[in-house]
């Protein structure tokens, strides 16, 4: 499976993340300082300053970095587009083997193993 990855998710994963290391900062800061006022200035502080240089760092990793992404392998199929001419003969020809035998035309499907592998591979559109 295959996702293209929006920037909205960088900005979600930027606030959650966001929220989380500052409430460590501000109890850490407090627990150093003694003060919660200090705390809370530098939680705050923080809380303005960081997000933002996240979210660049986030998108510059995504933008101009390939480390820890796995390439999908799955062969892409061609879209043919065929003439009018060709269409009819390939028409006919299904049309003679449905009334030859209607079970000629199904291949078997052999299942591929799964590797047990789960990536989450992204999208080279940006």
């Amino acid at each position: 499976m295959s996702y293209k990855v929006s920037p909205k998710r960088h900005l979600a994963k930027t606030v959650s993340y966001r929220l989380v290391s500052t409430g460590v900062g501000f109890l850490i800061m407090w627990y150093v300082t003694g003060s919660i006022k200090f705390g809370a200035a530098f939680g705050f502080a923080e809380l303005l300053l960081k997000p933002f240089i996240y979210y660049l760092h986030e998108r510059a990793w995504y933008k101009w970095t390939k480390f820890g992404l796995v390439e999908d392998k799955k062969p892409k199929l061609k879209k043919v587009q065929l003439n009018e001419v060709e269409s009819k003969v390939l028409n006919e020809v299904q049309t003679e083997s449905t009334k030859q035998s209607p079970t000629s035309l199904v291949e078997p499907v052999t299942p591929t193993q799964p590797t047990g592998k789960k990536v989450l591979s992204y999208s080279s559109n940006r």
